[in-house]
């Protein structure tokens, strides 16, 4: 029997309290000719959920209404109503169907749930987009939603039902977010598409390409998110005048040494400090960071623009110094050719090869120390034929002043007395400069 039916399977949606009157009385009062009488079963808090199932093909739609907003009404019936011609009784059943979210479980009886799950595909499909705004925020914290009612809500026109949408916590397809950001009718999509976790490289590539600058600070902070290097040295490239990148482009992992450098020229020196206390960045790249640091400090004046713009130009003297170290280069010939005038590039390239901060090479050649010298070219790797030209040429040290080769074109001193004299410059420059 009907009755037996819908109490077996629903019974237990609004509780088990007895009607306030008998069954078979409740029937023949839903089937009265009087509204009134027919709308105050539907509105009885404690009316029989298969009386409710009855009353939901009332011609009356405020019938129809009250049963729509009352909580036992079997999902039957919510299916039914949420199909309803009156857009005020299916919008009454996605708030009830909203309200009752944190009830809503996949492990529930099979049928139940699939019936749940009809339900809301109905009312995603509504022309209200009220109604699929309750929708999507509903479902979008039920890990065994459909995914493809999520996908297709994320696709909606309207961003307020797309937004929330997309805060799903199951599974959305990247090659479904890519198009959805392509498309997207508002930029509040896109961040929503940032935000989403686990996204691969080619939403983030996506989102770059079609976000406005908000967005793509969303997906720089997104810890979770796939960015390809190629994608984040593009970021790098254009991010100087965006300072809301700034912050999250230094926390980034997978930063190139390129892009570190790049960054260096323009962060403030809050995030220079913690760029430079990354544990994946090599030698080489920290060695480069302190050469901008040292620029910076030696010309106050300049803005970050013009030093980005000047660290991309290939002519600048640190470009030029890091190109031909990455490529094998930077050899004792390239460094002799800047001894008479490329100071910059000097530093630069005995920083990087030493593994020295700017500021302590530029100290050592401030000196005119000939064994402060000497102990720079043995630390770079370089020979005492490079020391000499730099006794000469950069200091002008009289002849008795040098300090010349040992036998074989040895250094003149044990490999402990140079490190005493590295260590000894490191000690003049102050912690952090």
């Amino acid at each position: 029997m009907l009755r037996d039916a819908i109490s077996r399977l629903f019974g237990r949606m609004g509780g088990s309290r007895a009607p306030s009157i008998p069954f078979d009385q409740a029937k023949a009062l839903a089937r009265h000719g009087d509204l009134a009488t027919r709308r105050a079963i539907a509105g009885d808090p404690e009316t029989a959920p298969e009386l409710l199932f009855f009353l939901a093909r009332d011609r009356a739609p405020e019938v129809r209404a009250a049963v729509a907003a009352h909580k036992r009404t079997p999902r039957q019936a919510d299916l039914l109503l949420a199909l309803d011609e009156q857009p005020e009784i299916r919008t009454l059943i996605a708030e009830k169907i909203a309200s009752q979210s944190h009830e809503l479980n996949p492990h529930d009886a099979a049928q139940l749930w699939q019936l749940t799950v009809q339900v809301l595909e109905a009312l995603a499909r509504d022309d209200l987009p009220r109604v699929r705004q309750l929708v999507a925020e509903t479902a979008r914290g039920i890990p065994a939603a459909p995914s493809r009612l999520m996908t297709e809500l994320g696709r909606d026109r309207t961003h307020t039902v797309a937004v929330p949408a997309l805060g799903f916590v199951g599974k959305i397809e990247d090659a479904d977010l890519v198009e959805i950001v392509e498309q997207a009718p508002h930029e509040d999509v896109i961040g929503a598409v940032a935000r989403r976790p686990a996204i691969g490289p080619s939403v983030a590539d996506a989102v770059v390409a079609h976000g406005s600058p908000p967005s793509v600070a969303i997906l720089l902070a997104n810890q979770q998110a796939t960015v390809a290097p190629a994608t984040l040295d593009r970021v790098v490239d254009r991010a100087a005048p965006v300072e809301i990148w700034h912050e999250p482009l230094v926390g980034r992992p997978h930063l190139s040494d390129s892009a570190a450098v790049r960054l260096a020229s323009f962060v403030a020196d809050r995030l220079l400090h913690v760029l430079q206390s990354r544990p994946d960045l090599d030698p080489e790249t920290n060695a480069a960071i302190e050469i901008i640091i040292h620029e910076r400090e030696a010309a106050p004046g300049t803005t970050p623009v013009a030093m980005v713009s000047a660290e991309i130009d290939d002519n600048h003297a640190v470009t030029r110094a890091r190109k031909l170290h990455a490529g094998g280069l930077l050899n004792e010939d390239a460094v002799m050719e800047a001894l008479d005038g490329d100071r910059d590039f000097l530093i630069a390239a005995l920083s990087l090869r030493s593994k020295l901060p700017p500021a302590v090479v530029a100290k050592i050649l401030a000196s005119h120390s000939a064994k402060g010298m000497t102990a720079l070219c043995w630390k770079a790797g370089f020979t005492m034929r490079l020391s000499l030209q730099l006794q000469l040429r950069v200091a002008h040290l009289p002849p008795k002043a040098r300090l010349i080769a040992a036998g074989g074109g040895m250094f003149p001193l044990s490999a402990a007395e140079l490190e005493w004299q590295i260590e000894f410059f490191r000690s003049l420059v102050p912690a952090g400069v």
